[in-house]
């Protein structure tokens, strides 16, 4: 019987013994981490500024100076960004044409004035000399004659048998700066019997360009040089050329 009741003690012994180590102990969780040197870790938000000051000397001490003003940025001011460049982005924007170099020195004299570096380009191009009123070519050289002084029977001016060889033995009937006045002509000629034609022509002349390169912002609208225009063109702006 002792012996028996010696066993049940033992054992409820043992019992006690595995649920103080085991089990209470797996309940309570894991033990708060701590940093090296037994201290507990805090949190960034927690750290007074003396401290968040401390901390970013200590980094910098040993962090390479990219680094260490990386560090010392976040502790000094936490979620703040850089400002934005895109004011200070550079561009190329290119101006014209010009009717001609003074037109395009004015435009290049208000760029730097904005601050923007310029240089300045001719291209071949071509100038319009007005609207020529014509009767197309005939046959022969004999033929626009006699049609020629029909014309003058009738009471038509201004008039003349082409001999250049792009348009040999057309008649011309003249040449009008205005779209409007080579109409009225064109009416006159019909009215005799002969159906007058209209043709834009043009001289070789070169276009002056400026290209202006600075920031972004800098760089003034086309609207800006529109006084510096030919009347029958408008200045445009565009990518400079790479």
């Amino acid at each position: 019987m002792m012996r028996g009741l010696f066993l049940a003690l033992l054992l409820v012994n043992l019992g006690v013994f595995a649920w103080y180590h085991w089990y209470d102990t797996d309940s309570l969780g894991p033990e708060p981490s701590a940093a090296p040197g037994g201290k507990p870790l805090q949190l960034m938000s927690e750290l007074t500024p003396e401290q968040k000051k401390t901390l970013a000397a200590q980094a910098a001490s040993v962090a390479p100076p990219a680094a260490a003003a990386t560090v010392a940025s976040a502790v000094a001011a936490p979620g703040l960004t850089a400002p934005s460049s895109a004011a200070a982005l550079q561009s190329c924007a290119s101006y014209g044409p010009f009717p001609d170099a003074d037109a395009a020195e004015k435009a290049a004299a208000r760029l730097k004035q904005a601050g923007v570096a310029t240089s300045e380009h001719s291209v071949a191009g071509k100038a319009r000399l007005g609207y020529w009123v014509y009767l197309p070519p005939f046959g022969s050289r004999k033929e626009a004659e006699a049609a020629a002084k029909l014309l003058q029977q009738k009471g038509v001016k201004d008039l003349y048998v082409v001999t250049d060889e792009a348009d040999r033995n057309a008649i011309s009937l003249g040449l009008y700066s205005q779209h409007g006045g080579a109409g009225e002509r064109q009416k006159e000629i019909r009215k005799v019997g002969y159906k007058a034609r209209i043709a834009e022509r043009f001289r070789d002349e070169p276009r002056y360009w400026v290209d202006g390169r600075g920031a972004m912002a800098a760089l003034p609208n086309a609207d800006s040089f529109k006084d510096l225009a030919e009347d029958s063109s408008l200045i445009g702006k565009a990518a400079c050329a790479p």
